[in-house]
């Protein structure tokens, strides 16, 4: 027989937990970073300032990472939570509402990014490179990146050339926005890009890894 902690735990994996994270004006707070136990499977908040994780328990705390500042939120029993952030101080109240919304945030919020690298905007434009993924391929190790034929711009691969499966060019994404080549993408726009080597929230597209943009203009 499992021990009761055992019992507990296993009662909450794959339970979806939701939350909205806005300032102390009600407006939504983007792109903070959120996570449990493990820093490098983390949710992001999206446009509206919600975010999606599962396996959370009742007595754990999240850490909100957003501005320079991380805030650590006991969850305190909460199914679901809205969160107020003020310079280092918060406010945090249950929120029925986003339980009931389930797993919609968590199936395209939730990243296990344990092979991840993540790169400012500003180191892309020092590069002084105009293309988007020659200025990668000197700031990522393990980035390959070939020019294409007749104008297809250039071409990134995150694990290798070649394959059986097939191509093995990574999967790029704008904003959230699943696009088919970064050609003509201005550097200057860049807010930061992240290189995810296990792409799997895109399902079998991701399989060859992402390379995600996140614009200016996006956040």
């Amino acid at each position: 027989m499992l021990p009761l902690a055992a019992i507990a735990q296993n009662s909450n994996q794959g339970v979806p937990f939701n939350g909205e994270i806005v300032d102390i004006n009600g407006e939504p707070v983007k792109r903070a970073r959120i996570y449990v136990t493990d820093a490098n499977r983390y949710a992001l908040t999206d446009r509206k300032g919600r975010f999606g994780l599962t396996d959370v328990k009742p007595t754990d705390t999240l850490h909100i990472k957003w501005n320079e500042v991380q805030y650590d939120i006991p969850v305190d029993d909460r199914k679901g939570i809205r969160i107020r952030l003020a310079q280092t101080q918060y406010t945090a109240e249950n929120d029925d509402e986003l339980v009931s919304i389930g797993f919609d945030y968590v199936r395209t919020r939730e990243r296990y990014n344990a092979a991840t690298s993540v790169i400012s905007g500003e180191d892309i434009v020092r590069t002084g490179r105009d293309d988007v993924l020659e200025a990668l391929m000197g700031l990522v190790p393990g980035l390959n990146v070939m020019r294409g034929n007749n104008g297809e711009g250039t071409k990134a691969y995150i694990r290798g050339t070649t394959s059986i499966n097939g191509p093995t060019e990574a999967l790029y994404v704008i904003d959230g926005v699943i696009v088919e080549t970064l050609l003509g993408i201005d550097v200057h726009a860049i807010d930061h890009v992240e290189i995810l080597k296990d792409a799997n929230i895109f399902g079998a597209m991701g399989g060859n890894g992402a390379i995600v943009i996140y614009t200016k203009r996006g956040q």
